[in-house]
Parts: C-alpha cells; sequence; structure tokens
C-alpha cells in the first residue's frame, strides 16, 4: 500500500526540504506494508500519546499552584512564571521544532524530547526550592514547543489529502482535551495525595508513546550532513519574547515608570526589530516572514493568537477564582471541568468531519460568539455563583476550543503556496502560543492593578464614619462578635477587621470580573478576523476555479 502524494510530507515541515525529500516516503511506504491500513491507526495513536501527556502538563500545575506557592513560599507575580515560564518556552521551541526533526529524524526527535520531559517532570516533582521547580516548568514547556511540529507532520505523513480535515482535527482534539483534562486529574492528585504528584502521573504514558514510536515513527533517511540552525535567529527570539513577558508581569509591582521595565520593554521592540530583519538574510531561517504576506495566513495568525490568548488565559484565571473566592477543593475545581471534556469530545470529531466541506466562518462564528457569552457569564460571577452555573460557562468555553483552531490552522495553512506550507504550519500554532504566553501574564498583571484599584474606591467609598453602608455593617459584625461574649473594646476592632476583610475579598472579586470581562472583548474581537479568513478563502477557491476553467 502506498501514501498518496498528492499532499507531499515535506510541506508541513516548517523547514525547508533536503534535495532527497521524496525519499522520506520510503520508510513509511514500507510501514504500510507491513502493517497495512492499520498503520495509520498505530502512528495516530502514538503521536496522541505524547501530545495529550505533554499537552495535560500545560494546565495540571494551575490547580496545584496555591499549594506549591506556599510550600516554597512564592509571591503572586512568582508564582504565575510557572505558567508564562512554560507558555515562552513552548513558543520559541515550536519554531526550533522543524530542524530537529531535518537534523536527526522524526522517531529520534520524538523520543529525545519524550527523554528530556520525563527529566523535567522529576526534577519537578522533586523539587527543593522556587529556582528548580520553575526551570523544571520551564523545561517542560520546550519540550510541549517541540512536539506540536512533530505530531502534525506525522499525522499528514498518514493520512491523505481527502481526510487532512479528520487529521487536523484529531490534532486539535489533542490540543483541547488535555486542557481539560489534566484539570480533573490534577485536582484529584492535589487532594487525595500531593501536587507533587501532578509532575509524576503522565510519566506511565511517556513511556507507553517513547515504545510506540520506536517502532512506528521512521527515522531521518538523509545521510548528509545535518542543516545548520539559525541560532542567533532563536535565541534574539527568546530573549525578545522573555524580556516582553517580564516587563508586562513585572510593571505593576515594580511601577511601569520603572527604569528595569523600560530596559525590559527596550530589549524586547529591539530584539523584535534585529528579528525582522535577521530572518530574511538567512538560507534557511527559523521562520520565513513572506508567509504573513498572504492575508488568509495573516488573519488566522491573529485569530489564534487572540483566541490563544483568550483561551489560556481563563484557564489559568479560573482555578485561581475558585481557590481564592469559593474556597473549592482541588477536587472540586477539577470536576467542573468534566463537562467541559465531554464536549470536546464529541464536537472535535464533528468539526473534523464539516470543516472540509463548509465555509470556516458558519463554524468559528458562531462558536466564537458563544464562547465570548460564556466568559461573560464567567463575568458576573462572585462568592454566591453555584458550581452548576461554572459548569455550565465552562462547557460553553469548550465550544470555542473545539471549534475554533481546527479550520483555522487548516484554512490558514492551506491558503500558503506549497514553498511556504511547512513554514506556516510552525508559525501558526507558534502564533496560538505566543497568544497563550502573553495572554496569561497580561492577565496576571491586570488582577494585580484592577485589585489595588478596586480596593482603595472600595476603602475610600465604605470604611468611612460618615458612611450609612458601613456603620450598618460594623453593627451586624459587631454583633455577630458579641455572641462570642467578647469585650466592647475587642468587639469593636474585630467588626471593623471583618468589614476590611469583606470589603477586600469583593476588591479581588471585581478584579477578576474586569479580568473575565476583558477576555470577552478578546474573544468578541475575533470574530472579525475569523469572518474575514473564510471570506478571503472562498475568494480564493473561486479564482482558483474560474483559471482551471
Amino acid at each position: 500500500m502506498r501514501v498518496s502524494t498528492d499532499f507531499p510530507v515535506y510541506y508541513t515541515i516548517p523547514f525547508p526540504p533536503p534535495i532527497h525529500a521524496w525519499s522520506f516516503m520510503t520508510q513509511v511506504e514500507a510501514m504500510f506494508e507491513r502493517y497495512g491500513p492499520k498503520y495509520r491507526l498505530y502512528v495516530t495513536v502514538t503521536v496522541l500519546l505524547g501530545l495529550v501527556a505533554l499537552g495535560m502538563s500545560i494546565t495540571i500545575v494551575n490547580v496545584a499552584t496555591p499549594y506549591i506557592k506556599g510550600a516554597f513560599g512564592m509571591s503572586a507575580s512568582q508564582v504565575q512564571w510557572l505558567s508564562t515560564g512554560f507558555l515562552a518556552a513552548t513558543t520559541v521551541t515550536l519554531l526550533i521544532s522543524p530542524w530537529l526533526m531535518s537534523a536527526f529524524g522524526q522517531r529520534k526527535t520524538y523520543i529525545g524530547l519524550l527523554i528530556v520531559f520525563i527529566a523535567a517532570s522529576l526534577m519537578g516533582g522533586w523539587a527543593t526550592g522556587m529556582g528548580m521547580i520553575i526551570a523544571a516548568r520551564v523545561l517542560q514547556g520546550a519540550m510541549t514547543g517541540v512536539i506540536r511540529p512533530v505530531a502534525l507532520e506525522a499525522l499528514f505523513m498518514v493520512y491523505p489529502p481527502e481526510k487532512r480535515g479528520l487529521a487536523t482535527a484529531i490534532y486539535g482534539m489533542s490540543l483541547g482535551l488535555p486542557l481539560t483534562l489534566a484539570s480533573v486529574v490534577g485536582g484529584y492528585l492535589v487532594d487525595q495525595f500531593n501536587w507533587r504528584y501532578v509532575f509524576f502521573i503522565v510519566l506511565p504514558v511517556c513511556a507507553a508513546a517513547i515504545f510506540m514510536g520506536l517502532i512506528f515513527l521512521p527515522d531521518r533517511e538523509e545521510s548528509g550532513r545535518r542543516p545548520k540552525l539559525d541560532w542567533i535567529g532563536a535565541s534574539v527570539l527568546f530573549v525578545s519574547i522573555f524580556a516582553a513577558l517580564a516587563a508586562i508581569a513585572n510593571g505593576q509591582r515594580w511601577d511601569w515608570t520603572n527604569g528595569t521595565i523600560h530596559l525590559l520593554e527596550a530589549i524586547a521592540i529591539a530584539g523584535a526589530l534585529f528579528f525582522i530583519w535577521w530572518e530574511p538574510r538567512q538560507e534557511r531561517p527559523i521562520l520565513d516572514l513572506d508567509i504573513f504576506k498572504t492575508r488568509e495566513f495573516l488573519a488566522g495568525s491573529i485569530v489564534l493568537f487572540l483566541f490563544g490568548g483568550a483561551f489560556y488565559g481563563v484557564m489559568y484565571l479560573l482555578p485561581q477564582f475558585m481557590d481564592a473566592i469559593l474556597g473549592y477543593s482541588p477536587i472540586t475545581s477539577g470536576e467542573l471541568f468534566v463537562p467541559s471534556t465531554f464536549v470536546l469530545a464529541v464536537l472535535v470529531p464533528l468539526v473534523g468531519r464539516f470543516s472540509d466541506r463548509i465555509p470556516t466562518h458558519w463554524l468559528t462564528v458562531p462558536a466564537l460568539a458563544v464562547t465570548a457569552f460564556a466568559t461573560w457569564r464567567f463575568a458576573q460571577a462572585d462568592w454566591s455563583s453555584s458550581y452548576f452555573y461554572l459548569t455550565m460557562s465552562m462547557a460553553l468555553l469548550a465550544i470555542g476550543m473545539a471549534t475554533v483552531p481546527p479550520p483555522t490552522l487548516s484554512r490558514s495553512i492551506g491558503s500558503l503556496p506549497p514553498r511556504l506550507i511547512g513554514y506556516g504550519s510552525g508559525a501558526i500554532n507558534f502564533a496560538l502560543q505566543l497568544g497563550g504566553a502573553f495572554g496569561t501574564v497580561a492577565l496576571v498583571a491586570m488582577i494585580d492593578r484592577r485589585t489595588a484599584v478596586h480596593s482603595a474606591h472600595l476603602t475610600y467609598q465604605g470604611l468611612t464614619p460618615g458612611n450609612p453602608m458601613a456603620r450598618e455593617a460594623l453593627r451586624y459584625y459587631g454583633n455577630v462578635v458579641e455572641r462570642t461574649g467578647t469585650s466592647q473594646v475587642y468587639r469593636d476592632a474585630a467588626a471593623q477587621h471583618l468589614l476590611s476583610k469583606v470589603d477586600a475579598t469583593w476588591a479581588t472579586i471585581y478584579a477578576y470580573q474586569d479580568c473575565f470581562l476583558m477576555v470577552a472583548a478578546a474573544l468578541a474581537a475575533v470574530i472579525v478576523p475569523s469572518y474575514l479568513l473564510s471570506r478571503w478563502g472562498q475568494q480564493r477557491a473561486a479564482a482558483r476555479a474560474v483559471r482551471a476553467e
């Protein structure tokens, strides 16, 4: 059995193909001859194991964050690097992954990244300090970035063009499903054991993925010299992204007029400008900037950048809200994501079935509207919100994760000329992860700022002798404390303290509500480029049909 050559495999690799790229098909053809049609299933299971294991690491630590914070005495600005450091590393290594595959082959790259991920997970689980656990998360993020293009290439290698929508849907499910599944598993582990187990739980899955990768993934066929990596471009990009994230994360705490913040901003801008100047001058750049001259691809990149920032931001905010405001246990917080996991499992195959048959905006625009509405519901939540209310909101949010990325990925990459398709597959994932990194760190900074603003406002409006509502509240709390038999002096002090705590809690609630509103606005804004992506794609298809006639 031969693999269809209508859509060459190297088109999906974001790296220029070697001279003998067609010889790469030999091992795949041999595998099909040996295993028959089931080989497609074997490869799918192989890459899904790795994607699910590494994908769960994105959010599984979020549930355990309050416990890690307490274990090492980390501040809010320090603990957020467990998430943003992970996402920053994921973002940069997405573009390095193609070089690894070209230099070492798919099998060695896949197995090597899983081995490093296992080592990083062990380091995180055995961490004895803040620096060690953040370093473990950065390494985990780097390996999670590497696996994305490897998995996408492996799937496109065994699925013919007419089933490309299904392959993209499978890939999309492997991105969304682990995010919600991790919250369920992480909540159970933290509740029944301790936070260290969130680093260990995926190791058996990684071991199974390594075993299957040894058997079913092809090795490097080229025997010539390994291509050179654009180390300068990759390093500058990493420094630029890291500096930008550090500036956003610490701007509120250090003051935006601080000289260090200005230095970080200057490094980020200078690095970005240098990268734009440097890449077109390289024989083998890690990112061919010509891809952004195609307007459909540019629109798709904007869609996934904004959507990634919104979705990853919610996945970071929600566990923190449930812990800080609602006082949910980790296992209760995890169970809240169960319905959304089922939504993803049901919708993703349906989206894969219809994404190649109907205009993209028929799927993405309604899904984005529903997702924005779900996030607006989160913005109405406070300490009296019911568990059912939050669960339904999360289930509605999952509709967007199931429906938006798969067709956007497929249509954006398909709009590029053949020589750029490979670069596009890496860059579009890069946009999704970059949005997630910036969205998460921006929301963390916004929580700090809005909490301070609301706290000052509530203190000015509420804790004043002339405010009748404050006097009534003080009398109420004083009566509560009086029942304990406390003296008048301590009763008044305790009532004042309780009122201060209530105001502080409401300041935090209002800050979370502001953040969710900002996410809802971002999701609503995504509707425009998503619609344009679909309409421009239809125009391109119509023009192609006219030329064919």
